[in-house]
């Protein structure tokens, strides 16, 4: 990882002595976009500092942007890729778990599969490919970079040891593998917009939801629940997308500006998410250093030695499967992931 962040330091250096010759010739044009959500880490100091100052600058006042949250618009996240196909924005910052009915799509982010972020950001490498290919063949999009979320975790609102625990609750999951997952533990996955959650939580309309450390304290969800099982089930992924049909009406010269100025952001938004990781956990818990407000009190509670196995067990036996069943008579579907993600986390995914 920090190789890969000097090598990306260099080349960012390379881009911007090019990028400001070339930002004297780009035509001036305003770009719509939307963001994440505008409580977390991802809106607040990775998307819209990007669109607000990073392009401004570089591109010499040529490039702006119209840029709003999810929360802004009051929108739910699932509705982004048809947005943008629909021509109502340029660029979008979303997450592909929440295009459900797309088994492709979701093979970059299955529940369980990687194990650390390290993990996450090769199996995303080898994987993009492969997700720009259904973007640009049924969203009508091109992906410009990935970038990350937090450990996901489980946050419930009474006590619990371990996964074993999850049995007969009602848990918030993100997308059809984390149902799967939280299925595979014997309990009900629910699909609540993540604005949502805290009254979810309150009302007891589910028990648990499973959401990344930091966006779990942004969120307020360590007021309405008691207890945060330490055992990631997962790195939820986002990306950067562009409508193809507002690629195609740019020039040369534009499309190589934004290209170099969203994969010279990739390794920073990375690191700004992966440096906060442990800290969300702090400050839910008031265990260690919190220094973006006033710590919770969560119980944290350590897994059991059993979860690991458990948890590996549930992801190879019922979410995997149950994934390659998804992709239907698509064979490419499953050969394309084990031939990428496959091959890193050493799986092999088959009905």
């Amino acid at each position: 990882m920090i190789n890969r962040l000097i090598a990306s330091i260099a080349v960012a250096g390379a881009l911007a002595a090019a990028g400001t010759a070339l930002a004297q010739d780009l035509p001036k044009q305003t770009f719509k976009v939307v963001g994440t959500w505008s409580n977390l880490t991802n809106w607040q100091q990775n998307e819209q500092p990007f669109w607000t100052k990073t392009v401004p600058e570089a591109s010499k006042g040529q490039i702006s942007a119209n840029i709003q949250s999810l929360s802004e618009l009051g929108l739910k996240g699932t509705e982004i890729v048809r947005l943008v196909k629909l021509g109502l924005f340029d660029f979008a910052h979303g997450v592909p778990i929440y295009i459900a009915e797309d088994a492709a799509v979701e093979g970059i982010d299955i529940a369980g599969v990687t194990k650390s972020f390290e993990m996450t950001r090769k199996a995303v490498d080898a994987y993009g490919p492969v997700l720009n290919a259904a973007f640009e063949k049924k969203y009508g999009a091109r992906v410009m970079n990935y970038y990350i979320w937090p450990s996901q975790m489980f946050y419930c609102n009474s006590p619990i040891k371990g996964l074993a625990d999850i049995k007969g609750k009602k848990v918030r999951v993100q997308g059809t593998s984390q149902g799967d997952l939280v299925e595979a533990l014997g309990g009900t996955g629910v699909t609540i917009p993540f604005a949502e959650v805290v009254p979810a939580l309150q009302r007891g309309t589910v028990d648990c939801g499973i959401t990344g450390t930091m966006p779990a304290y942004k969120a307020g969800w360590h007021e309405v629940t008691s207890h945060v099982l330490k055992l990631p089930v997962g790195f939820t992924v986002s990306f950067t997308i562009v409508s193809l049909a507002t690629w195609g009406k740019l020039d040369d010269k534009t499309r190589t500006f934004m290209e170099g100025a969203l994969k010279g952001q990739t390794d920073k938004w990375w690191k700004t998410i992966i440096d906060e990781d442990t800290m969300g956990l702090n400050c839910t818990t008031g265990t260690g250093e919190c220094t973006v407000g006033k710590p919770g009190k969560l119980v944290k509670v350590e897994p059991p030695a059993a979860d690991s196995t458990i948890l590996e067990t549930a992801m190879k036996d019922v979410v995997l499967k149950r994934w390659a069943k998804r992709c239907g008579t698509d064979s490419a579907c499953i050969s394309n992931w084990n031939s990428t993600i496959g091959k890193i986390v050493e799986l092999t995914a088959a009905q």
